[in-house]
């Protein structure tokens, strides 16, 4: 990715952008905040890292940001802070914080993040022709709900989660042609938007893909709830196909916004899930 560090310690600065370039990243720092705001102007920079300092408030240093973006898509946004909350760098408008002095992990983990998140706000801001189906939304509409929800996460510290869905053998099912997955496609939807809540949002992102968008839960454990409600009804869908080889395998993955963490993970069949944690070992 490429990296714009901005804090006036300079130690900061060299330290992040050394950690940063060993992992392959593309860094730029600078300790200037209005300089900084120019090379936003001019670069096109995947994340933005910034320490308000010596402003108690990130919140203008964050608006400024903003207004010097000339991307279409927003780049990731992490506060460095000695003592803030993740509560706190939504309360700023940023999708994570970054605390200081700096843990290795810490920062693999939450550039890892940024790395998932500009990856999908890419691939929904391609424009690839998905339409809507079977009370699914298409994909350009789904993806206009996507920065809905993370613009609300920066102006109100709204809390939004999304569950995809993609069918991992979808080559070897339409191996034979399109029309023998039409079929499969059909009741698989039909499973989908039986599966939701009222608030819930399905979008088709491809033949292959969906996505459900989870407004606002009410409850601490609802989004990890949907996914295992999801995982059950489709995995008694796989269950039905007599010939297995006919039956679909699906990954479900649960993102939570704006950080971009992956809370979780599911596949079906389970078995097919237990392969894939051996393999990662």
């Amino acid at each position: 990715m490429d990296i714009l560090v901005i804090d006036r310690e300079s130690l900061t600065n060299q330290l992040i952008a050394h950690k940063l370039a060993a992992k392959g990243h593309k860094v730029v720092t600078e300790e200037n905040k209005n300089a900084a705001f120019e090379l936003l102007k001019n670069g096109k920079f995947d994340c933005v890292m910034v320490d308000p300092a010596p402003l108690s408030e990130a919140r203008p240093v964050v608006i400024g940001v903003w207004k010097n973006i000339r991307t279409s898509v927003k780049p990731y946004l992490i506060l460095l802070s000695k003592n803030a909350t993740t509560e706190d760098a939504l309360t700023a408008g940023t999708n994570d914080v970054l605390n200081t002095p700096l843990s290795t992990v810490d920062l693999e983990t939450k550039i890892g993040n940024a790395e998932r998140l500009t990856a999908l706000s890419r691939h929904l801001a391609r424009e690839d022709n998905v339409h809507s189906t079977g009370g699914m939304i298409g994909k350009a509409a789904f993806n206009q709900l996507f920065l809905s929800a993370i613009d609300r996460s920066f102006r109100y510290a709204e809390r939004s989660l999304i569950v995809f869905i993609t069918v991992t053998n979808h080559a070897e099912l339409t191996a034979g042609g399109e029309e023998a997955y039409a079929e499969t496609f059909k009741k698989l939807t039909e499973k989908m938007t039986f599966m939701r809540r009222q608030s819930d949002v399905i979008g088709r992102l491809g033949a292959d893909s969906f996505a459900v968008l989870l407004q606002r839960p009410i409850y601490e454990s609802e989004p990890v709830d949907a996914i295992n409600r999801f995982s059950e009804v489709l995995t008694k869908f796989h269950d039905s196909f007599e010939d297995k080889s006919k039956a679909p395998k699906i990954n479900l993955k649960l993102i939570e916004l704006p950080q971009g963490a992956q809370q979780t993970e599911r596949f079906v069949p389970a078995a097919h899930n237990a392969g894939a944690e051996a393999a990662g070992k």
